[in-house]
């Protein structure tokens, strides 16, 4: 059984095509899946979109937090409410394609936590700008601080749920994107098998992103240095 946790914020204009499309990739997998949206009351009415398109769907649970906030505690949320046995943790912009949560989930059989990579042979970002940019600081991540792979802030990826639950969740799911860097290191930490896969991020379809970059950075830069100095202790 295949958990599928997405977040949402002001996504409306995304996230049916989005869940359309992952049905349609994951059609031969015989309903053995669940799409879990978190969506943190959306002022565009998100929820509401998603309710009135997909009335009776088995496999899409849909869970609207009305006093609570933040992309990374609202994944955590999905993953406590999820029935499957495998974990995969997406965007809703479509910067996460679909198509790729096959390649992912069949290279779980050897290995404990499978990411998808930006940058390894086979992998990209269609924008140009910011890849270069994420590029160079997972280039420090990896060979200055001790990170374990190349794309450490991927934000796409399966893992295994019984294993992902001995790792400290409820410290590595909070504040935004950088969760992914200790999900990551504490992966590494534990010893478990970490796998890349390349794929291509396009940019997202509708909307504007929740991204500050230049905060995103400090941020990011703060939590590796604290993992490494505290060597994972968070």
């Amino acid at each position: 059984m295949i958990s599928i946790v997405i977040p949402t914020y002001n996504e409306r204009e995304n996230i049916i095509l989005l869940i359309k499309k992952i049905n349609e990739s994951l059609v031969n997998f015989n309903n053995k899946y669940e799409i879990i949206i978190v969506d943190d009351n959306s002022p565009d009415k998100t929820s509401q979109e998603i309710a009135k398109v997909y009335k009776r769907k088995p496999n899409l649970r849909l869970f609207t937090r009305k006093n609570t906030k933040g992309l990374a505690s609202a994944i955590l949320y999905g993953i406590q409410k999820s029935k499957g046995d495998v974990i995969v943790g997406m965007d809703a912009d479509f910067n996460h394609p679909p198509h790729a949560i096959k390649k992912l989930i069949n290279e779980l059989k050897h290995h404990d936590l499978v990411i998808a990579s930006r940058f390894i042979k086979g992998g990209g970002m269609q924008d140009k700008a910011r890849g270069v940019f994420t590029y160079i600081f997972n280039l420090f991540l990896k060979y200055i601080i001790g990170f374990p792979i190349i794309d450490n802030m991927s934000g796409f990826y399966v893992i295994k749920k019984d294993i992902l639950f001995k790792l400290p969740i409820k410290q590595i799911y909070s504040g935004y994107g950088e969760y992914h860097l200790r999900l990551v290191y504490l992966a590494k930490k534990q010893s478990l098998k970490i796998k890349e896969i390349p794929v291509f991020y396009p940019k997202r379809k509708h909307g504007k992103s929740k991204s500050n970059l230049l905060k995103m950075f400090f941020r990011y830069l703060f939590v590796a240095f604290k993992l490494k100095l505290t060597d994972g202790k968070i």
